[in-house]
């Protein structure tokens, strides 16, 4: 009897306690995660627009998405739309792809439609094709 006699004050006396806490670890996990803080962008444009941004040293890079539409011309003046995923290249060569991180904080980051022999096109100089559309979805995390 004496054993459940200290059982019962230890409950009555730690009970009370278990809220004193909180969900410490919970909110220790939900700091780490600052993603649902920064907004996703969606830029778009057409050929006459070409895609640019400067990143300070204090901001990264995430890219979602990177695509556009480009326009085949066949013999008779005919075309094809085809859709392509597109390269976002840094200035210092550092490229990201759809669902990527820049391994670098800062720096200048144009689109890129085709690389040909390590080359980034956004037209074509023998015009076979044309860029119609494109879109990119992207967000800015702080350092």
């Amino acid at each position: 009897m004496r054993k459940d006699q200290i059982f019962v004050l230890l409950l009555v006396l730690l009970l009370p306690m278990t809220g004193c806490f909180g969900d410490v670890v919970g909110d220790a996990q939900a700091d780490d995660d600052d993603d649902d803080d920064v907004d996703w962008i969606n830029d778009v444009g057409t050929s006459a627009t070409t895609w640019t941004l400067n990143l300070t040293s204090s901001q990264w890079l995430e890219v979602k998405s990177a695509a556009g539409l480009y326009e085949r011309f066949q013999g008779n003046q005919s075309s094809v739309i085809t859709q392509t995923g597109m390269a976002i290249q840094e200035d210092n060569g550092w490229e990201l792809t759809s669902e990527s991180y820049s391994p670098i904080f800062g720096g200048t980051y144009t689109m890129c439609v085709f690389f040909v022999e390590d080359d980034c096109y956004n037209s074509d100089p023998d015009g076979d094709w044309q860029l119609s559309q494109w879109s990119i979805i992207y967000r800015i995390h702080p350092v």
